[in-house]
């Protein structure tokens, strides 16, 4: 579809707006960071970082859409939660849109918002990088930040304890995805 990686992320930006686009710009920033010590490809968790918002602009009625339209599989649950679809619809958009056909990007974008027991490293970078990127600011952020360049484990659980806190003080659902990544790094 685009052939250089200027023309994609002007492609990015045009279908983002610009403060969305701004945040997809900390979230690659915060991304490739944590992907510097790590043994993942830069160039997959970039393309993830610019992509993982990409539905955010749908409409529910449009992520539905997208997302019934699709092979992809997500459960009654998350489909109950509009703030999460554009996750799952990002990936369809980024596999048939963007042609992304590497697993690894496709599965950052999924599960970016919710999690996933058993996501790769590339996809752990981008929950991690949405969650920190340096626009975000929120009580707790700085704590995390600083956590998650120190002991990635740790970082997640953290992220994922404030994201259950959050949604227990505001009384919303609590997918099972980010208890069950927060209790996989508990394990370990």
């Amino acid at each position: 579809m685009l052939d250089s990686k200027k023309e994609f992320i002007k492609e990015v930006k045009r279908r983002l707006g610009s403060e969305r686009f701004e945040h997809t710009a900390g979230v690659v920033e915060a991304a490739l960071k944590l992907a510097e010590d790590k043994a993942v490809s830069v160039n997959k968790v970039e393309k993830a970082a610019f992509l993982h918002d990409i539905a955010k602009n749908k409409t529910l009625e449009e992520m539905q859409k997208i997302i019934s339209e699709s092979d992809w599989k997500v459960d009654k649950l998350e489909m109950s939660i509009p703030a999460v679809l554009h996750a799952p619809a990002g990936a369809i958009i980024a596999e048939k849109e963007f042609r992304v056909t590497d697993e690894e990007i496709l599965e950052a974008i999924r599960f970016h918002t919710l999690g996933h027991p058993d996501m790769c490293l590339t996809a752990l970078i981008i929950f991690a990088a949405d969650f920190i990127e340096p626009h975000r600011n929120f009580p707790g952020v700085e704590k995390i930040r600083e956590i998650i360049f120190k002991d990635f484990t740790r970082g997640i659980i953290e992220i994922c304890s404030s994201m259950i806190q959050h949604q227990l003080e505001t009384a919303k659902i609590i997918h099972s995805n980010t208890v069950m990544l927060r209790n996989r790094f508990l394990l370990y």
